[in-house]
This record gives structure tokens, sequence and C-alpha cells, in this order.
């Protein structure tokens, strides 16, 4: 066994939308730790800009669309065979009062979180696209344990996650493939941006003010998380909290 230093030096691993976010951070953090990266994002500017911002031969990057299945599972299939395969994309959070929703919208949004993670399952059930010994990391988000009274859809969405995570981790135990789910709680993301949040800096700090830890996690923090999820050859079904103690009620 490698020394746990050592665990993730030349490994292959994909971060499917590894080029903002919570997965740019996965990314940065495999890439510390010695990996060798691929992301995947639905948008060749974003693949331009962090390939160009990082500077390191060791990340690669690739477009592809989770909603057009036969195409992103060839994707998968052209970079197989891989050690790690995390499955972070989103589009945009379902959040607001559910007399409101516009169910169209919402069924459109399942597509890249909740379906993105069943293509990534199903290649992998299907395909030998992640080598015996390595790891599948859903993401899921602690709105599918406490939804509050506006994440009704989203947090059914979140909570849909966790119970994949369970399944696919019996269905692929076989392929000695782990299957597993990093839940954060409130994190410093772009997508406040696609929410349409305004003076984000003041409302963001408010809400780390009043967690546990004090402050309002970022992508950096939440990477831990990923880290372990990769590393840890003990888990698999687990449901990994990173969330500040926001869930200690």
């Amino acid at each position: 066994m490698a020394a746990s230093r050592d665990k993730l030096v030349d490994k292959q691993v994909v971060v499917v939308g590894g080029s903002s976010g919570i997965g740019y951070g996965a990314a940065l953090a495999l890439l510390e730790h010695g990996a060798h990266v691929t992301i995947i994002s639905s948008s060749q500017s974003k693949v331009d800009a962090i390939t160009a911002k990082v500077q390191n031969a060791k990340l690669k990057g690739h477009v592809g669309n989770v909603r057009d299945e036969a195409a992103f599972t060839q994707l998968l299939l052209s970079l197989a065979p891989i050690d790690h395969l995390i499955f972070s994309g989103v589009d945009k959070i379902i959040r607001g009062p559910i007399a409101d929703a516009n169910f169209d919208e919402c069924r459109h949004l399942f597509g890249v979180k909740f379906w993105g993670s069943a293509v990534c399952g199903k290649a992998a059930a299907k395909h030998d696209i992640i080598r015996p010994g390595g790891s599948l990391t859903l993401t899921s988000g602690t709105g599918g344990v406490d939804p509050g009274v506006t994440a009704s859809i989203g947090g059914a969405l979140n909570a849909g996650l966790f119970t994949m995570t369970r399944g696919l981790a019996q269905e692929l135990k076989e392929k000695k493939i782990r299957v597993n789910c990093v839940v954060p709680g409130i994190v410093a993301t772009e997508l406040w941006d696609k929410m349409g949040m305004e003076d984000q800096e003041t409302k963001l700090k408010k809400m780390g003010d009043a967690l546990p830890v004090g402050f309002c996690g970022t992508p950096e923090h939440i990477a831990e998380a990923y880290l372990y999820a990769v590393r840890a050859d003990y888990a698999t079904g687990s449901l990994i909290t990173i969330d500040g103690g926001g869930s200690l009620h």
C-alpha cells in the first residue's frame, strides 16, 4: 500500500464540473497531491481559461454535456481507464416557494445534477471506465436533509442523490468501485451569481458567522471532503457532510 501522502501520485482523476466552484477546488487539491486531473465542462471558454490559469502539465480539459448521454459516455470511454471519477456538475440551484415553481425549468435543472450523476453511474457500471479499486464520488447538498421553507424540490433532488449513492455502492461492488457522496453546506461559489444574490459578501459573511465554525466555506474547504472520498479505501456508500456545523441544531 502506498504511503498516505503518495496515494494520489500519478492517479488518473476526472472531475466533471471541474471548471468552477467546488469542482474546481477539488481539481486543484488533487493536482497538489500529484494526480493527473482531467476537468470536464460544458463550456470550452471555461476549460481554456482554467488550463491557461493553472499552468500545470498534469491538468487537461475537455468539453462534455451530460444531457447527451451517448456523447458523454463516449467522452468518458476515450479517457479510460481512470482511477477516480468525481461528479460535481450543477447548472443552478432549485430554490423558491413551490407555489412559484416553474416545473419545466426544474425538470431541466434535474438534467445536470441528478441525471448527470446517473449517467456517470451507468457508464461506470456498463463499461470498464474506472479501474478496480477506484471510486465514483457524487455531490449532493445539505438541503437533502433539511430543505427549509424554500427548497422542497431542490431538497428532493439532493435527497435522491443520497439514495443513488447507496444504491450504486452496491451495484458497483462487484467491479470493486467505491461510491460516496460529498454533502456540502453553504459555500461561497459562482452559483450565488446565478441565484441573483445581491451584496453577496455581506450576506455570506452573515451566514458564515452563524455557523459553529464561524465562517462561510470556500471550494478549498470542500475539497478536503473529495480528497477523503478518493483516498479512503474503506469508505463506500458514505455521505460525507461538510457544512461548518450547519446541520447541528
